[in-house]
């Protein structure tokens, strides 16, 4: 008979971890979604957008560090990190209600300087929690199979509370407008942020580690080649993707109704789900790297076919953008395989295993990745003669302008990050081979004899 797994934890306190992730992501995706599209609508330029969005994820980007230094050094009461997830509870619903209630009066020079505000109040409020809201689970329990529940359990909720985002918020804001709006969801977000201040307990004291600095993290890549060349690659294949930042005005402009803005959503985000399910049977029977590129051209492929057929035809449009998210998920879904290989390089490179420093390097350049991609996007609007304001019909060469960059921009930065990947050497067999050595299993010599190439 199978023993029952033993928890130290209550189920109202796993589940106060999920429902905190899922308050918190209401606001992520409130802001990346459509924080953009509110802005322009209340008559601020797509390239004052642009820069706002690049100012505030660049002091994203380097505020992490500094907050990861705070929540180790500052002993508030209540615990580590449990106070630092209670402000947040509070400060980011706060801080998201601020960005959409702009003074509609106001000077655009006012609407700008208000928005900018708002929304470095609101990515510090954000960053306040993002080291406690995953660390606290290692601080709750000392058990890899109940953190493993926990962070599963966190996955479904954000998937949840995207969803949620991606329905509501094109049904509410028309007619209540995006002030109601985001109150609404913010009330959500603070009611279930909330469970986690009160029901969790933190039991353990993890051991300390050190955050990575923007230094180790520039040494990581220098160091190891292949975390910079699949760095890079990932950068550039990013960097273009303008489809999340032009998604609200695809469906408004070109599509001709903000509800097709769900449509849209749901058509990016509902396969993911089950690619994540089908990808680890699938790299059992494939090579990492083959499985990369055949499905990276695959979605190349179907991102051409969607924007020669155009957007006259919903139905078929809609169809198209499941299949190719089929394929960009896949490939999606393996970067942090590709990091962990790196992390294997590097160790029988250097002898040192710098896996912290490494993820730490993918979440940096993601950051810097939302940033550039954000900015260009609204910038590439502002090039196509986009005009602000809220219900402006636009010109037949602007609305024929966002659909290129919507359709052409994916796949220019995915042509581009394949010739980068031209010269990673990384393979499976090998990076068992360098697995085996770094453990001890087999010595140098006997790695080096059994690679399929030269490393």
């Amino acid at each position: 008979m199978k023993q029952k797994k033993q928890f130290t934890t209550s189920r109202m306190e796993r589940t106060s971890v999920g429902l905190y992730a899922f308050g918190t992501i209401l606001s992520y995706y409130m802001i990346m979604s459509y924080l953009q599209l509110y802005m322009t609508d209340i008559g601020i330029s797509a390239v004052a957008v642009g820069l706002v969005f690049m100012f505030a994820k660049v002091w994203d980007a380097v505020n992490d560090p500094i907050f990861g230094v705070m929540v180790d050094k500052i002993n508030l009461k209540g615990g580590k990190y449990r106070p630092w997830l209670r402000i947040s509870t509070v400060a980011i619903p706060l801080t998201t209600i601020l960005l959409f209630i702009v003074p509609a009066n106001a000077s655009v020079q006012a609407k700008i300087i208000w928005s900018s505000v708002a929304y470095v109040l609101w990515d510090t409020a954000y960053t306040m929690c993002d080291v406690p809201m995953n660390a606290i689970v290692t601080a709750m329990t000392e058990s890899t199979f109940e953190r493993n529940k926990m962070y599963s359990l966190n996955a479904f909720f954000v998937y949840l509370g995207g969803l949620l985002v991606a329905i509501s918020v094109p049904m509410l804001y028309p007619a209540i407008g995006w002030g109601t709006t985001a109150i609404i969801l913010s009330v959500i977000s603070m009611v279930t942020m909330a469970f986690v201040g009160v029901k969790a307990k933190e039991r353990f004291t993890p051991a300390r580690e050190e955050e990575a600095s923007v230094k180790d993290i520039v040494l990581s890549l220098v160091r190891n080649k292949y975390l910079l060349i699949y760095t890079l690659s990932a950068v550039v294949g990013s960097i273009f993707d303008f489809t999340g930042t032009l998604n609200a005005y695809v469906a408004i402009h070109c599509l001709g109704d903000q509800s097709y803005i769900t449509l849209l959503s749901l058509a990016s985000a509902v396969p993911v789900l089950f690619v994540v399910l089908f990808v680890p049977r699938l790299l059992e029977k494939t090579e990492k790297f083959t499985t990369y590129i055949v499905t990276r051209v695959a979605t190349i492929l179907v991102s051409l076919v969607i924007y020669l057929v155009g957007y006259q035809n919903v139905g078929l449009l809609l169809g198209l953008i499941v299949i190719k998210t089929l394929f960009s998920s896949v490939w999606g879904i393996m970067a942090v395989m590709f990091i962990a290989d790196c992390v294997e390089y590097g160790q029988y490179l250097t002898g040192e295993r710098n896996q912290g420093i490494a993820f730490a390097t993918k979440a940096f350049t993601n950051k810097i990745i939302v940033a550039i991609t954000g900015a260009l996007g609204m910038f590439g609007l502002a090039a196509c003669g986009f005009i602000e304001g809220e219900g402006v019909v636009q010109s037949t060469h602007t609305v024929q302008g966002i659909w290129t960059l919507y359709g052409l921009g994916p796949i220019v930065g995915s042509v581009l990050s394949m010739l980068i990947l031209i010269a990673y050497k990384l393979r499976d067999a090998d990076v068992k081979t360098m697995i085996r050595c770094n453990s001890g299993e087999i010595t140098r010599e006997e790695a080096e004899a059994a690679f399929t190439r030269k490393f």
